[in-house]
């Protein structure tokens, strides 16, 4: 057995030569000679320059063919006689200096170095040296289709596994010559490949095209979940590494419709990098002459969210995971949604500990204490299995994704947001509403930044949204409650909350995806939602809004009874109450953090001092004898007795020097004693001031749970608030308690004793009137008329009347704007794609690539275009179910600044003026017709024409309203 299994026992097998006849011996050479044809033929330029030189190297008379047994000849090697062994990493010999080196070292053999890991670097690399032709071979196929086969020339054959969605075949596929390579060649019939020269699998476009739309639906529908759906459907086992071949040309096919955007928008003249983030939203940005002013030109929404992490993958260490051992990659997936790394770290470089608020600003944020993720890189906790730990988010407030960042091995940084808003202030300019759930405290940080300046001068004011304000104290909410601010209408500030719901599907995409992966998966995603989801839904959003404040204002009969009954005259009265209200808390707030204390408490403060350190001396003293008793151990030098004596001395001199101060200040000539009739007087007025400093604080947390009380008993308010404001409660309920134990502690101490609280008493109290201990306050909160729980109803009901009348004044805005941006966009996107259809004075080549583009700007209309007469319904109906009490004018106005930067004022006027009687929501045009037909001769007479058409064809997707919403057809 064990002879049997020794190698060396074994005899060598003898080899088989087989011998040829010549008829086949001349047919096996032609046949390898039509092979090194063929291989030529497909081979690029670099390696066909290669082998030339390498068979001059080989035909040179100083080369030793000797010196080289283990890769025999390099002639042999090139006419077949023998096989030159290739690893399968690849890449072998790609160059002559390889090849020289390897025949300078003569016998000796040389270590390979490289590893797998950067094998996707290398195949990316082999597809952007392609990246040209495919792209070209891409837009023809997407144009154009696929080619006839009986135009094509002296084709190539291919043979390959082809993917559809219902079918899995072997095809031979004819490959054209001259069409770029053989991925272009590939794209040009309508599969990608999956690897750049040689690949053993192609997809379709539908596939791959189903699968990006099905995935942006749905994220956590995984590549592995849809090869294996594929599998089923084909009937076949499902391959271990297909997923990877789809992953691949996924990654292909994406990169190629990205390029093809970006081509069609630096053809509309929209390449600039900030173009999206300046006009996703034309509610927002799309500006008409004549608006009235608003209090915020823009209201935005920021947000961070730890779900979207990503493992570091990581090699073993000697203690833990070591260092990273992720594939290099570059790509880069960001599409202008995510702010450059480098550009939000330059605010983590700038030393954000001194920036941040410390306790002499805590008036201004009494919240301070209560918000953990302002702090900064410093004292953050990092989390080391985690590069990315999830994303910030700024959206714009009809839920366009503005600006995405990266949140790295850290929480929820300041930087992160500083840089959002410095992004926004370039370049949305002035009067910017940011909602954040901590805008209270980013404020301050915000104001002592060195974007502070900047801020001011743009009138950039941070607000609270009004589900994380109820978390708040009532003093914050005073100031930054979406309620109470002016200009704001009825706007929640929550868009990032209701974006973050929907988007940690992606989660389990991201969590052990690579850097590039999890990027691609995040703005896909973002992408796809603003195209087909926030766009789609953006008049439902106007609509509903508008409805919404209308029925707000039908309260307004009920509140006016109100006001008469509270006799309030005006509103007004409420805003002083509301001013009032911040004056009573801000007193409040300060006298609980220090109250004022006398020179005579302070002097018996000294004197208690003084005798306690002469006490400590005395203590001392008495240690250092001790120490040096005979029956003491020795101890070299001075023993800790001695050391801490003269400490004690020095502080009874330094507590001494502070006394005699005081009583110069005084004028006390004789030191009072505990028995002085001045000393027990002090010593009563200092603990009737700690009683009343425990009292204000007392006072101070239990008007405001009474106060968030009421609005959680309040009629309207929903479940998940009430639960909001219900946890917010229990939270604060700790510091209750441990007001009520320092209050009964010090109206122990007084003079007469004041009577103990019971916690659970004051926990339950749901008015201020059962506050018996709000009778000894100073500041009488009962005898305010703010404070009565019938006036809060009726002030909070006013302020909600204002908030409405506001949000239909910005809605009657937006509107407009939103009508005036679909006729312009379609106007100009039709124009543009007449213009590249036209052959006059072109090339042919000129030609073909201009309709290729015409094309792709047709997809590119059709993407948001095919949503214009759904809006247009849904405005005409909300025109008509609140007829004159919908002020929102459906009539096209004139942009500031045109949907396209060569737009000319004339270009604009003529589609102004050329507009139907009463095709805009029953409304007469601003402007007369002159009743003549279009010129017809010449190129001006046509581009009118065209606009003409187009601007009739927006208003009949306006007419397009099903029967069922009217109740009767259309019969014109």
């Amino acid at each position: 057995m064990g002879a049997a299994s020794d190698p060396d026992s074994c005899a060598p097998t003898s080899v088989k030569k087989l011998r040829l006849g010549p008829v086949k011996l001349a047919e096996y050479q032609d046949n390898r000679a039509k092979g090194r044809q063929d291989a030529w033929d497909v081979m690029s330029t670099t390696n066909r320059q290669n082998l030339l030189a390498i068979q001059e190297l080989a035909a040179a008379p100083e080369f030793d063919a000797a010196n080289l047994p283990e890769i025999h000849t390099v002639a042999n090697v090139l006419d077949g006689t023998h096989k030159a062994q290739i690893s399968h990493a690849g890449g072998d010999h790609e160059t002559l200096e390889d090849i020289i080196e390897m025949t300078e070292r003569a016998r000796t053999r040389c270590k390979d170095t490289r590893t797998r890991r950067d094998r996707t670097q290398r195949r990316n690399n082999a597809f952007a040296a392609q990246m040209p032709s495919m792209l070209k071979a891409y837009s023809t196929f997407r144009a154009r289709g696929k080619p006839d086969e009986e135009d094509e020339e002296d084709p190539e054959f291919y043979t390959v596994m082809v993917m559809d969605l219902f079918t899995e075949h072997s095809e031979t596929l004819s490959l054209p010559k001259g069409s770029g390579g053989f991925s272009a060649a590939l794209l040009r019939l309508g599969v990608v490949p999956s690897a750049p020269w040689t690949p053993q699998f192609v997809f379709t476009m539908a596939t791959l095209d189903f699968y990006r739309v099905s995935h942006a639906r749905c994220p956590q529908f995984s590549i592995y979940a849809f090869t294996k759906t594929l599998a089923d459907l084909h009937g076949v086992p499902i391959r271990s590494t297909m997923h990877q071949h789809f992953s691949i040309a996924l990654d292909l096919y994406l990169e190629l419709r990205r390029r093809t955007e970006l081509q069609v928008l630096k053809s509309l003249g929209r390449d600039d990098p900030a173009w999206r983030m300046k006009n996703c939203c034309p509610a927002c940005s799309y500006r008409l002459e004549g608006e009235d002013d608003l209090i915020f030109s823009m209201l935005v929404t920021m947000d961070g969210n730890d779900s979207l992490k990503r493992v570091l993958r990581r090699g073993p260490g000697d203690d833990g995971p070591g260092e990273t051992n992720e594939r290099w990659d570059d790509r880069d997936a960001s599409d202008g949604y995510y702010l450059p790394r480098e550009q939000v770290d330059e605010w983590a470089r700038r030393r954000l500990a001194n920036i941040l608020p410390s306790d002499d600003n805590g008036v201004d944020n009494p919240c301070k204490e209560r918000w953990k993720n302002m702090l900064n890189d410093v004292t953050a906790k990092m989390w080391g299995i985690f590069d990315e730990t999830g994303i910030f988010l700024c959206l714009c407030r009809h839920g366009f994704a503005l600006v995405l960042v990266d949140m790295l091995r850290s929480g929820e940084l300041s930087k992160y947001p500083l840089a959002v808003v410095e992004h926004l202030l370039k370049h949305f300019g002035i009067d910017i509403g940011v909602g954040y759930d901590i805008g209270c405290h980013f404020c301050t940080t915000l104001d002592k930044s060195e974007l502070g300046p900047k801020a001011r001068e743009a009138r950039l004011r941070c607000l609270v949204g009004s589900f994380h304000g109820h978390a708040h104290n009532r003093l914050c909410q005073v100031c930054f409650l979406a309620l109470y601010v002016k200009g704001l209408g009825i706007e929640d500030l929550e868009g990032c909350e209701r974006r973050f719901s929907r988007s940690n599907a992606l989660a389990g995409c991201c969590r052990r995806a690579s850097r590039f992966h999890r990027q691609q998966e995040i703005t896909a995603y973002f992408k796809h939602m603003d195209d087909f989801d926030v766009y789609a839904s953006l008049t439902t959003f106007l609509c509903s809004n508008y409805e919404q404040s209308l029925k707000i204002l039908d309260d307004e009969p009920m509140v006016r009874q109100m006001m008469r009954d509270e006799d309030v005259v005006d509103g007004e009265e409420f805003v002083q109450a509301l001013a009032n209200e911040m004056v009573y808390l801000k007193e409040l707030w300060k006298s609980s953090k220090k109250a004022e204390d006398t020179a005579e408490t302070r002097y018996v403060a000294c004197l208690v001092a003084e005798s306690a350190d002469s006490a400590k001396v005395t203590a001392c003293r008495a240690a250092v004898r001790k120490s040096q008793s005979d029956n003491a151990a020795f101890t070299p030098g001075k023993s800790k007795a001695e050391l801490a004596l003269r400490h004690a001395l020095e502080k009874r001199e330094r507590s001494a020097m502070a006394l005699a101060d005081i009583e110069l200040e005084l004028g006390i000539a004789t030191r009072w004693t505990p028995t002085s009739p001045s000393y027990i007087a002090a010593e009563e007025e200092a603990r009737s001031l700690e009683y009343q400093r425990a009292l204000d604080r007392l006072e101070l947390l239990v008007v405001e749970r009474l106060f968030e009380l009421t609005k959680m008993n309040q009629s309207g308010t929903g479940y998940k608030m009430r639960k909001h404001i219900a946890k917010s409660l229990q939270a604060r309920s700790k510091a209750v308690r441990s007001a009520v134990a320092k209050y009964n502690a010090a109206a122990a101490a007084v003079t007469p004793p004041r009577d103990p609280v019971d916690i659970e008493q004051v926990l339950e109290y749901a008015f201020l009137a059962d506050f018996d201990l709000l009778r000894h306050s100073r500041h009488d909160v009962n005898r305010q008329y703010w404070a009565r729980p019938a006036y809060r109803a009726v002030m909070n009901r006013w302020f909600r009347l204002e908030r409405a009348r506001e949000e239909i004044k910005r809605l009657d805005i937006e509107i407009r704007r939103f009508v005036t941006w679909m006729r312009d966009e379609s106007v100009f996107l039709h124009k543009r794609e007449k213009e590249l259809r036209r052959t006059e004075g072109k090339t042919e080549e000129q030609v073909e690539d201009d309709y290729v583009l015409a094309v792709h700007v047709a997809e590119y209309r059709g993407r948001r275009g095919r949503f214009e007469q759904s809006h247009m319904i849904r405005l005409h109906a909300l025109k008509r179910k609140w007829g004159t009490r919908c002020t929102a004018s459906l009539t096209p106005g004139v942009p500031l600044q045109p949907v396209s930067p060569d737009e000319h004022e004339e270009d604009q006027m003529v589609v102004d003026t050329e507009r139907e009687p009463g095709m805009a929501g029953g409304e007469e045009p601003s402007h007369e017709e002159d009743g003549g037909e279009p010129d017809s001769d010449g190129e001006d007479g046509d581009e009118a024409h065209d606009e003409h058409v187009s601007d009739l064809l927006f208003k009949i997707a306006g007419l397009g309203i099903d029967a069922d919403e009217r109740g009767e057809s259309i019969a014109e």
